[in-house]
């Protein structure tokens, strides 16, 4: 008797369980700041931009979303040393949500 296990590793996850942790890691960005987030969520969606076995349309958007990301979490990060030279806070992303209202345009 033989007993096969369908064991899933992280890199073999299906397009919808990486698309579901990007988008809690994005919400997570966009309500606190938290940069640790912004990562995870880019690193995620550039997974799904690689992956060949996904739809062409989701990995077009997973490879637009996180390059959005990653050129925001840049020019957050040249956008500090700058204010603290004016002697000015740096700029704070805006909040994403508003009275609890996704904000964002499709």
């Amino acid at each position: 008797m033989t007993i096969h296990l369908d064991v899933v590793t992280p890199a073999d996850q299906p397009p919808a369980r990486l698309v579901a942790g990007a988008l809690a890691h994005l919400a997570r960005h966009m309500e606190t700041g938290c940069t640790r987030s912004a990562y995870l969520a880019a690193m995620l969606l550039e997974k799904i931009a690689n992956d060949p076995e996904a739809d062409d349309h989701l990995r077009r958007h997973a490879r637009e979303l996180a390059d959005i990301i990653e050129l925001t979490d840049l020019l957050e990060r040249e956008d500090k040393p700058a204010a603290a030279a004016r002697g000015a806070p740096a700029a704070q992303p805006s909040p994403a949500r508003l009275n609890g209202i996704f904000m964002g345009t499709f």
